[in-house]
């Protein structure tokens, strides 16, 4: 199975040299790895001892995620037929890449092999936090599409991709600061590319306060314009559930940077989509109040 692996990196990561150990340690090793220097101020420099089996490749300008994993991978070798994306904050763990195979071996005719993600926090500790994922097996692209589109359980850090599937559509889109990889899986899946999630195939997927999916106003926003964008691909109710989602976590990104006005009208729009359970009603209701709305905005954003 030839396997290249993209690293997308933008300024100093304290946790590329782990990121990279795990991947040289797996039992089926990748063919070629490529990380990717997205236009740091500071050039990235390779960790000791992996100079010699990972090439570096730098972009002058930063161009976000999507542009960084599409220059990694137009650099990759030409035997390279699957495509392992790994963030460089991410570990993979032992058998990871086995587990894939394994499961290709069964489902031929995949084109996106999906693994198991777990949360956990700088320190490397669990969080406690559930990330949503798919039942085991194949899945039917025109049955799953509403399934991610709603409830994005792909990390990209655990997705293994063909190379020829990402050319059909174009690999990611460059022009989302965040989203870009929900963008790819809804293409592929509309593409009619078949999915398969992997069991034993586990990414230790990394929340830090560097990270982008921490800043709650970005990401909401690149999910709603991919929702929108994707909206005809499933039935009016769960775009609807989907778009007040995003309303509701840009909302909560307000919050926590004190424009305390402009969440509650997030959330009155949210609210006018699909309304609120109660434990939303009371939020809503908080923001109206200066002591307790700044307790509030002190909240993690991931509910852990």
């Amino acid at each position: 199975m030839p396997v290249g692996v993209v690293i997308p990196v933008h300024g100093f990561s304290p946790y590329l040299t782990q990121t990279l150990d795990a991947i040289a340690g797996q039992d089926a090793p990748p063919v070629d790895v490529v990380v990717v220097d997205d236009g740091s101020p500071s050039p990235v420099e390779l960790p000791e001892g992996h100079r010699d089996h990972v090439r570096l490749v730098r972009r002058e300008e930063q161009g976000g995620p999507g542009a960084a994993r599409n220059s990694g991978i137009a650099e990759l070798d030409d035997e390279v037929d699957l495509v392992a994306f790994c963030d460089h904050d991410d570990v993979w763990v032992p058998g990871y890449l086995s587990a894939h195979a394994r499961a290709l071996a069964h489902h031929p005719g995949a084109s996106i092999l999906t693994g198991e993600t777990l949360i956990v926090g700088p320190d490397d500790r669990v969080t406690g936090e559930q990330w949503q994922s798919l039942h085991r097996g194949s899945h039917r692209p025109a049955l799953v599409l509403p399934t991610i589109y709603e409830r994005h359980p792909l990390c990209t850090s655990a997705t293994v991709v063909r190379r020829s599937a990402l050319s059909d559509v174009g690999g990611f889109d460059e022009t989302l600061p965040q989203a870009e990889d929900l963008d790819l899986w809804l293409r592929l899946l509309a593409g009619d590319h078949l999915l398969v999630s992997v069991l034993g195939a586990t990414v230790r997927y990394r929340r830090h306060p560097s990270g982008l999916t921490h800043d709650l106003v970005e990401l909401s926003e690149s999910l709603l314009r991919v929702h929108r964008a994707h909206a005809d691909h499933v039935r009016e109710p769960v775009a609807r559930r989907a778009e007040a989602a995003d309303l509701r976590g840009r909302a909560a990104g307000l919050v926590r940077l004190g424009r305390f006005d402009e969440a509650r009208a997030e959330y009155a729009a949210a609210d006018a989509l699909l309304p609120p359970l109660l434990g939303e009603r009371l939020r809503a209701g908080i923001l109206a109040v200066p002591g307790l709305r700044a307790r509030v905005g002190r909240r993690s954003p991931y509910g852990v």
